[in-house]
């Protein structure tokens, strides 16, 4: 009791000291802003820092609550599984299949991602390969995609209209194909203010609609925005690029990942002499029954997908993981089931869960809701742990790598802070861990929501703050 109180004390007497010197998040930005804050020693839990703790909207921090829940429920092995196969009868002489052939998705959020290029490259190809090892020289049928497996909505209702049609705002499926994202190629005039040809996608899509209304701009950078609706081939492309590109590639959501990975791998079919009579159709019940199974591709393990996932905050990766802790923990793959499941798992674990609501697993909605509490105790809960290496080294670390690269340069907190990122029109947020100045593992969480200006003017405060506490956390552990 007394080594209690003891802490306690320490807790106040050092939050008094930053009070008196007036450290916080400031800045004329920041006037009308809310602002939250939660900083903790990894080891001991005692509070280093804190405001009063209000729900604020997170935007990408989000993917902190989602990736150390995967990692904990699924484990840092697991692995997720396409498989190829086919249904009906076979004719062994003449390798004539009379039946369907069957892709089922198995929700491997990268699936022929651009982040493992590596290990997806030539998948159609073995399939193909095996197909012919199993006998089958034409298919006289269909090619079925199973798409059972996701279950229920595949983009979060609070995702907003001008998101969805863009890269960012692509919805998950049981079979998701790169990254469910296509590239339109456009070529720009030399001057600003024209408008801009749209000179090919890719993949192509036939049945792709595009209305153009793209125009050259002095800005060297990409302001483009895709609007459309999900699984809609009507998309408007709006916004401007570059003056003078030949060629100038911008991503947008894929309307239909399932049935264009199909028809890509029909294509490698006919090209390799396999024919087939009939159709791509993607179906949402299970054609298990009768499946004999060809080949069978697996995802790299969840310690590698959850790297790019927060490292570049992939908003895909992220919403298939929560629908897998769904699957996990509610035998349901719905989004309202995953994160009742997503919730419960915390409240277990003793997480500080007042003013939780999340809506969707990425933080891409603006409807979710949390404290910065609870992002430093979930980070804390999983620095303790066993998975503590997997979890934190899929982290950007300061002025090194992933949506950090940049941040921290020229101070002591680069190359030695590690954390998720988010932003969105007028939010900012921080959470993740940095060695303090007396070698003390410090554990923090920030979200600031409605400021004024640029994400630049929110992200100096941010800096600005976190090196104040890395100094004088030292000098007032020594008074």
């Amino acid at each position: 009791m007394k080594q209690f109180i003891f802490v306690i004390w320490g807790c106040l007497i050092f939050s008094e000291l930053l009070a008196q010197s007036n450290v916080g998040i400031h800045g004329i930005a920041l006037k009308n802003a809310g602002v939250s804050a939660y900083l903790i020693d990894a080891e001991s839990g005692s509070v280093v820092y804190a405001t009063p703790q209000v729900s604020m909207v997170p935007a990408s921090v989000m993917k902190v609550v989602t990736s150390a829940a995967a990692l904990e429920i699924l484990g840092p092995e697991y692995k997720f599984h396409t498989q190829i196969g086919f249904s009906g009868k076979m004719n062994s002489i003449t390798g004539e299949l009379n039946g369907n052939l069957v892709l089922k998705g198995g929700c491997d959020p990268a699936f022929y991602s651009e982040y493992f290029t590596d290990h997806y490259k030539g998948t159609f190809e073995e399939w193909c390969n095996a197909l012919k090892q199993a006998g089958i020289k034409k298919i006289q049928g269909d090619i079925l995609v199973d798409l059972s497996k996701m279950e229920g909505v595949l983009v979060p209702g609070g995702w907003q209209w001008d998101d969805l049609g863009n890269y960012y705002g692509a919805g998950v499926s049981a079979l998701t194909y790169s990254d469910n994202c296509y590239k339109i190629h456009f070529s720009s005039p030399a001057e600003a203010g024209k408008c801009v040809s749209i000179t090919s996608t890719e993949p192509q899509m036939d049945s792709l609609r595009l209305r153009n209304s793209i125009l050259s701009s002095e800005v060297n950078r990409d302001l483009a925005n895709v609007i459309g609706a999900p699984g809609s081939f009507s998309q408007e492309v709006e916004g401007t690029i570059p003056v003078g590109r030949s060629d100038f590639a911008v991503k947008a959501s894929m309307p239909n990942p399932a049935g264009i990975a199909a028809n890509e791998f029909c294509n490698v079919l006919k090209n390799n002499g396999i024919s087939i009579s009939g159709k791509v159709f993607c179906v949402n019940k299970s054609v298990g029954d009768g499946f004999t199974l060809i080949s069978d591709k697996s995802s790299p393990p969840l310690k590698k997908l959850i790297v790019p996932l927060n490292h570049e905050s992939l908003n895909l990766y992220a919403e298939h993981l929560l629908r897998e802790i769904g699957r996990a923990k509610k035998d349901s793959s719905e989004l309202d089931k995953s994160l009742v499941a997503l919730k419960e798992f915390w409240l277990e674990k003793n997480v500080y869960l007042d003013g939780f609501y999340p809506t969707d697993g990425s933080g891409l909605s603006r409807s979710n809701g949390i404290c910065t509490q609870t992002l430093a105790e979930i980070l804390r809960y999983m620095y303790l742990g066993p998975n503590r290496d997997d979890f934190f080294n899929s982290l950007p670390i300061a002025g090194v790598n992933g949506t950090l690269q940049n941040a921290f340069k020229g101070t002591k907190l680069e190359n030695n802070l590690r954390a998720k990122t988010g932003s969105m029109t007028r939010v900012r947020s921080l959470a993740g861990i940095f060695t303090d100045k007396n070698d003390k593992k410090i554990i923090f969480a920030l979200i600031i929501n409605n400021f004024e200006g640029k994400q630049a003017t929110a992200e100096k405060a941010v800096e600005t703050f976190l090196n104040e506490i890395y100094s004088r956390e030292a000098e007032a552990l020594k008074k």
